[in-house]
């Protein structure tokens, strides 16, 4: 629907969030729910600074049917435009979406405009009017701490509404060329440079095993649109890896003459081709999930000095003496306490879908993926499971709907 620019605007809508797992995962299914049921609304998604970030959420905020997307850095700028003065607003909400809540509450009180919250945790509970949470576990939080009950709402997880396939299954096998009765393993490396750099020669050394067992299973790499070529291609030509393609990498090789296929925008449809998937944490992990497909999380701390941290640890420069090796342990010690790292393991509650952290050889993953190929009914199963877990929808219309039904509401008020 075409964004608002008339004089009148029903909702200002402010989305602070920081990442492309928060845009894709959260913002964008809420905004085609809210599009409906507001035709005058003007959604701003403001970009929160965060050590997490990809460098690719201004290009995500600007594919998620938001009016605008901003750095927070230049919302002064925005709001000085002179455009603004000829603008009647009726209503102005901050809704957070993501990122470190501080700037979520700074910007409320600069906008003077209420701040709702999507979050699992009771945090700057003074600031925020209204909070939306994802399930009765992060309800039963708020409850404990007695917050009163028309302040949180459980209106289901966000992500499992942004599954939304583009086309069929048997659509996508014949566009790729994938027999139906084909096996197909999908490696999803995640979207930061980090990951991709690091992923890509991991996962080609565990898919090179597995074609071993399997010699006619497509292994398919879906990479973020927002993947640099450059340094997709640097980080290649050091890990001693060949490619196809000129432009950008078409294939990746895996030995044996055996080569995985790179695909650019398409994840979703990609995974549901799929009869097993290694992922390394994220939200693809309860996307997943959603799309009932069994899979393996990884997470390897080879290069835990390298991973983003909140607090203390997360700003200082890894070129101070000691910081690295305290990054390490730190990082080691908390895998080593955590049960779960994968969403749809956590919302659970336990181990659905398995998972390989810390420091391993390639053989390790391997061995796991093919143990589970070779059994399809522990696959079924795992798919039964996830099923279970996430058929239950609806997450975007209800949060879409209580903010049509405060816009509504015939005098404004704070939350």
């Amino acid at each position: 629907m075409q964004a608002a620019t008339k004089s009148d605007i029903a909702l200002d809508l402010y989305i602070t969030t920081n990442s492309p797992g928060e845009i894709a995962g959260w913002v964008t299914p809420f905004l085609r729910e809210l599009r409906p049921r507001i035709w005058n609304c003007r959604t701003t998604i403001v970009i929160l600074p965060c050590q997490y970030a990809s460098g690719a959420e201004l290009s995500y905020g600007a594919e998620s049917g938001a009016d605008r997307t901003v750095s927070i850095g230049r919302i002064d700028e925005l709001r000085n435009d002179p455009a603004e003065a000829k603008i009647s607003v009726k209503r102005r909400l901050v809704m957070h979406m993501g990122g470190d809540m501080f700037f979520s509450v700074y910007l409320s009180r600069k906008l003077k405009a209420p701040l709702w919250a999507y979050t699992a945790r009771p945090r700057w509970g003074r600031f925020v009017n209204r909070y939306f949470v994802p399930d009765e576990e992060a309800a039963e939080r708020f409850s404990a701490l007695k917050f009163k009950p028309g302040r949180y709402e459980c209106i289901g997880n966000l992500v499992l509404d942004s599954v939304i396939l583009d086309e069929s299954e048997s659509d996508t096998r014949a566009s790729l060329g994938i027999a139906p009765d084909s096996l197909v393993l999908t490696c999803l490396v995640g979207s930061r440079p980090l990951e991709y750099t690091k992923g890509i020669p991991l996962f080609a050394a565990i898919s090179r095993l597995i074609t071993e067992k399997f010699p006619g299973i497509r292994v398919l790499f879906p990479l973020a649109p927002t993947v640099q070529e450059d340094i997709l291609k640097s980080a290649m030509t050091e890990s001693g890896i060949s490619w196809r393609g000129e432009e950008r990498v078409r294939e990746i090789e895996l030995g044996g003459g055996r080569w995985g296929t790179v695909i650019r925008g398409r994840t979703l449809e990609t995974l549901n081709c799929s009869n097993l998937a290694i992922v390394v944490p994220g939200t693809n992990n309860l996307q997943a999930a959603a799309l009932y497909i069994p899979f393996i999380m990884v997470l390897p701390l080879d290069w835990a000095d390298e991973y983003p941290l909140d607090g203390l640890l997360g700003v200082l420069p890894t070129w101070l003496p000691g910081i690295r090796w305290l990054k390490r342990r730190y990082i080691t010690r908390l895998n080593e306490q955590t049960s779960c790292v994968s969403l749809p393991n956590k919302m659970a509650g336990r181990m659905i879908a398995p998972e390989v952290r810390g420091i391993f050889q390639p053989d390790v993953v391997a061995r796991l993926a093919i143990s589970l190929l070779e059994s399809p009914e522990r696959l079924k199963e795992m798919s039964r499971v996830f099923w279970d877990l996430t058929h239950k929808r609806g997450a975007s219309v209800r949060l879409a709907e209580r903010v049509a039904q405060w816009t509504r509401e015939d005098s404004p008020k704070r939350g």
